[in-house]
């Protein structure tokens, strides 16, 4: 049964990756090999799975068939055979995560490091991305992503809102002024997070009191990573609504400050995101579980 399961995995993967050559790699074997084997299933099964040519690898009518029953129907195998095996509790096995790239520098790296002092049988792969890659086509089991989610058939767990803060510099601040109420900001230059559907998105979201009040910024910097806005603040290019995390050592320094700190912002939803398939594996269940606790202990 091992061995039906692996050839099914290994022909997965030259569909999510649409090479040969590169689901050999992921497989670490050789790509004769890995014809071979595709060439075996394809003869037990007497069907073409794949079609393939000396420039690429397409599904066949019957290969395009057999990836959409059989992909879950593995998934699912796979998993309950792994969380059956010597109903044992130990928590075991690959898990290929992905989340932005600061956001997962600075905390989720320490998380994950806790989970594998915790589970020490599970290998972690995390691809840090601020694109919001293909689950399927990048075999990701688990995403962490930020703001709001397309409709999709995905399963999404919320675990919270991002909490966020309005702040420039000081050296901004004495040139500029500090605003005192939300209409002021109007007048500020703005450094704005370009990426994806946040992209060049000006209007800002404030509460206070149980009342909402937006404002459009002036954006005349747009940057695409969390880090580069951060230099761009403590440089003085202008004023930011972004996560706390990101700024906070700067504000307790005095570097930055905040600004109407009598104003919240709306925080962007927190999710983390995987593929619909119909037996979610106990160690990716309990790595979400785990981060949703490192999220409710150090995030709000």
């Amino acid at each position: 049964m091992n061995d039906d399961i692996s050839l099914w995995r290994l022909f997965f993967r030259i569909v999510e990756r649409g090479s040969l050559t590169k689901a050999a790699d992921d497989f670490d074997l050789e790509p004769s090999s890995v014809s071979r084997r595709i060439a075996a299933l394809e003869k037990r099964l007497n069907v073409r799975l794949l079609n393939r040519t000396t420039r690429q690898v397409t599904l066949s009518e019957a290969g395009a068939r057999a990836y959409e029953q059989m992909r879950p129907l593995i998934d699912e195998m796979e998993g309950v055979i792994a969380d059956l095996d010597g109903a044992s509790p130990q928590i075991a096995g690959a898990i290929r995560m992905t989340a932005p790239v600061n956001f997962g520098e600075r905390h989720l790296v320490p998380w994950l490091t806790a989970f594998q002092q915790l589970h020490p049988q599970v290998i972690i792969d995390l691809v840090l991305s601020d694109s919001r890659l293909d689950l399927s086509g990048e075999a990701i089991d688990l995403a962490l992503r930020v703001g709001e989610l397309p409709v999709s058939d995905m399963v999404a767990r919320k675990i919270g809102d991002m909490p966020n803060v309005l702040c420039a510099s000081r050296s901004y601040v004495q040139a500029h002024g500090r605003p005192a109420k939300p209409q002021d900001l109007v007048g500020h230059r703005a450094i704005l997070y370009s990426l994806g559907q946040e992209r060049h998105r000006t209007r800002l979201r404030l509460c206070r009191n149980g009342r909402e009040v937006c404002v459009e910024l002036r954006g005349v910097f747009y940057l695409n990573n969390a880090g580069a806005i951060l230099q761009a603040v403590r440089q003085g290019a202008g004023i930011h609504p972004g996560p706390r995390w990101l700024f906070e050592e700067g504000i307790r320094a005095g570097e930055l400050v905040e600004l109407l700190p009598d104003w919240g912002l709306v925080g962007l939803p927190v999710h983390l995101v995987r593929l619909n398939n119909r037996y979610e594996a106990k160690r990716v269940r309990a790595l979400g579980d785990w981060i949703e606790k490192c999220w409710a202990e150090q995030m709000r």
